[in-house]
């Protein structure tokens, strides 16, 4: 069988969830290969807490392979890759070491963004000057070497043992909107009182709030169950699930999420739902709304500044009935 790999510089939670929807177009855009993953330094979440979403994916994961550019040391110092050979291997980042390190490895060919596609042995006939989003730069790479004709939003497979679990907390016939107001950075949250009174909103059009809460935002709960008729809280009602896989599966069954810039926002962009990001001192374009994501963004730059609380109430409930409007 012909082999791939694709090679990372490791996937922390956030990262692997967004690029979720990629690795499962794998088997589709390479039918006829063992998919192979490496990573160098970094940890990979595909080989641990995503290790559900992505079995069907990935047939063999190389973690933290810790690649040497050095002709005269061994290529890894984890694994024996001196007689290692790959059909294809795809580079998705672009640290130039690291690319040499890899380019040691015996393959058919090569495909790299690094140093502007030199070590590549194609590249796009028109490189675009403009920065992209990292993922649509890996999907670039993927185009480079398949004639993938299927949807750019695939979704990702649920587990059936959560999906079932939640299909008992989630009414079909009705709307949710998911909310994620915690942050571990103090300056990017937007006040619990402005998303209340969005929850109040839609709530009032029968669309019901359902709060993600982590460690560090237990005492919103008393606050939100004081203001609120039915809010929902998945993590509380799932059994022999992490809090992180029970709010994976819930995006399945939600209208449209919002959030601040934070890692629980990441792990909201699964891609099975629309999710807004509210964005005060981070850059909001780097979120720009794009096909395959689906992720929207507010921010507070044309309200004044970089205060997110500058972002009005209003602001967010226009912009939810929009995505829901066209979902």
């Amino acid at each position: 069988m012909k082999k791939i790999l694709i090679f990372t510089n490791g996937e922390p939670i956030g990262e692997g969830i967004i690029k979720l929807p990629l690795v499962c177009q794998l088997k589709e855009r390479f039918p006829n290969y063992q998919i192979h993953w490496m990573t160098d330094r970094g940890e990979c979440v595909y080989n641990t807490r995503l290790k559900k979403y992505t079995d069907n994916f990935i047939d063999v994961i190389w973690e933290r392979s810790q690649l040497n550019p050095w002709f005269w040391k061994k290529i890894s110092t984890v694994y024996d890759l001196h007689n290692e050979f790959f059909d294809i291997i795809i580079d998705t980042q672009k640290a130039v070491p690291r690319t040499i390190a890899l380019r040691r490895i015996k393959s058919n060919f090569f495909i790299s963004s690094a140093a502007n596609w030199f070590f590549s042995d194609c590249k796009p006939k028109q490189i675009d000057k403009v920065r992209k989003f990292y993922v649509r730069n890996i999907l670039e790479m993927f185009d480079l070497v398949s004639e993938y004709k299927g949807s750019l939003s695939h979704r990702i497979q649920v587990p059936k043992e959560i999906d079932n679990q939640l299909h008992n907390i989630f009414d079909k016939g009705k709307k949710y909107l998911g909310i994620a107001p915690g942050s571990n950075t103090p300056k990017r949250i937007w006040d619990i009182k402005k998303y209340i009174e969005v929850a109040k909103y839609f709530e009032d059009q029968e669309i019901q709030p359902v709060f993600f809460l982590g460690p560090t935002e237990k005492d919103l709960r008393p606050i939100i169950i004081d203001n609120l008729k039915h809010p929902i809280f998945p993590e509380e009602e799932v059994q022999n699930f992490s809090g992180l896989e029970t709010v994976i599966a819930s995006t399945k069954f939600l209208n449209c999420a919002i959030a601040n810039d934070s890692g629980i926002s990441q792990i909201l962009s699964t891609n099975l739902c629309p999710l807004i990001k509210i964005c005060g001192p981070t850059i909001g374009k780097k979120f720009i709304n794009d096909t395959y994501l689906n992720i929207n963004y507010i921010s507070s730059q044309p309200f004044g500044g970089e205060n997110v609380n500058l972002i009005p109430t209003e602001t967010v409930i226009k912009k939810v009935e929009e995505v829901l409007t066209k979902n």
